[in-house]
This record gives structure tokens, sequence and C-alpha cells, in this order.
């Protein structure tokens, strides 16, 4: 019988909430900012996915040890919109930071 091994995620995405929304519309701009965390050296590769369309880029952080590096994503939108936001890890290993939903109001 193999015994039971609990292992840890060795990287974690983090996103902060709400995001930071500034502009007048023309555009409004949504600035999320997040963390992604490693438990070791390497690279880590991360995509944002967004309400209306699947992620696709694909960007690379290099840890040079075991820490935390901040990372940002801004979208940019004409007119009123809600929507959300997931930062993705995608190597070493699949993990997700949960959406962080947002709501651009124009005008009074």
């Amino acid at each position: 019988m193999l015994p039971f091994l609990l292992v840890a995620l060795a990287t974690k995405p983090t996103l902060e909430h709400p995001p930071v929304i500034t502009g007048n519309c023309s555009p409004a701009r949504v600035h999320f900012t997040g963390h992604i965390s490693a438990a070791a050296s390497g690279p880590v590769k991360y995509t944002w996915a967004r309400s209306d369309k699947p992620s696709n880029a694909t960007f690379t952080l290099n840890f040079a040890s075991p820490g935390s590096l901040p990372v940002t994503y801004d979208w940019f939108l004409k007119g009123p919109a809600d929507g959300w936001v997931v930062l993705q890890v995608v190597s070493p290993e699949a993990a997700s930071s949960g959406r962080v939903q947002f709501q651009v109001k124009c005008g009074k």
C-alpha cells in the first residue's frame, strides 16, 4: 500500500479585487493587479482569461528564487460594460486565481 502524500501547489496566482477603474468611457481603463507565488526558481507561464473571450497570449515570469512577483493587466472599454478576469498559471502546473468581476458605468 502506498503512503498518502499531501502535496502543496508549487505556484499560486492571486488577483486583487476590485480592480481600479479610471477614465470616462472613451475609453475606460479597468486595471487588474495580481501576484504569482512560486515555491521554486524557474519559469512560470501564465495568461489572462476574460469574460468576452478565451485567453490568447501567454506570458512568462522567471523566478530567480522562490517568492512572489507582481503582474498587471489593463482592459480598455468604450462604453458601459460588466465582466470578469481570471489570472491563470499554465505551467509548471495549472492554477487559477478565481474570477474578479467589474462593472463600468458611464454617464450620470
